[in-house]
């Protein structure tokens, strides 16, 4: 059965929580599924414009979790398949730049971008490539969340720790929940989704942490 085109918040939630996984945008050279490829609209503007604030507002709303993972791009999360990728990334080994903004965001709580970058003295051209890299590093290893962002003019991202965000169930699942099972529920819907076709696939298109 062909996939129908969104128009809704609920609907993009309905999308998410179908196929477990799925990038926000497309991704070249792949056919994995992405929340902008079937947004409803009249143009590729209004198409971004939809899809971006459903994963902001759902995101917020502790419906979904994102970050980035999929051939290192963002990608979203249903609640039922992020207890599996947690429990295998979580541990992910960090670089210098992002234990410091780990560090800081534990001690100072829910943290913009904006500030993160002045505090840690990242600010300016020069710096925008380690900190970038370092927040991607913490969103493959699920530990910060992405739980609002900034007013107007900015609208920046603001992170927090994932244990402290994401609801207590979903970390207590994953904590019962051992490697080999998770790691089988996502080739597993990787296969049903048809974004491979082998098991061993799933090297294509995830980071390696899942050995």
């Amino acid at each position: 059965m062909a996939e129908k085109m969104i128009h809704t918040e609920k609907e993009a939630l309905a999308f998410i929580e179908k196929h477990g996984f799925a990038t926000l945008f497309p991704v070249r050279k792949t056919s994995f599924l992405s929340l902008y490829g079937f947004t409803a609209g009249k143009s590729k503007e209004e198409k971004f414009e939809k899809a971006w604030k459903w994963a902001d507002d759902l995101a917020y709303k502790k419906q979904i979790h994102y970050g980035k993972m999929v051939h290192k791009q963002v990608t979203l999360f249903s609640l039922e398949m992020f207890p599996h990728f947690y429990k295998l990334y979580r541990n992910s080994q960090l670089n210098e730049t992002a234990q410091k903004i780990l560090d800081f965001i534990k001690q100072h709580g829910p943290t913009s971008t904006t500030i993160l970058r002045k505090s840690l003295n990242l600010w300016g051209k020069e710096n925008k490539n380690e900190f970038v890299k370092a927040i991607d590093q913490l969103q493959m290893a699920f530990a910060l969340a992405i739980v609002n962002r900034e007013k107007p003019p900015k609208m920046t991202h603001i992170y927090d720790l994932t244990e402290r965000w994401m609801p207590r169930g979903l970390l207590k699942k994953a904590e019962s929940t051992s490697e080999i099972v998770a790691r089988e529920r996502i080739v597993a819907k990787m296969l049903e989704n048809r974004v491979i076709s082998k098991p061993e696939d799933w090297k294509k298109i995830l980071p390696q942490t899942m050995e």
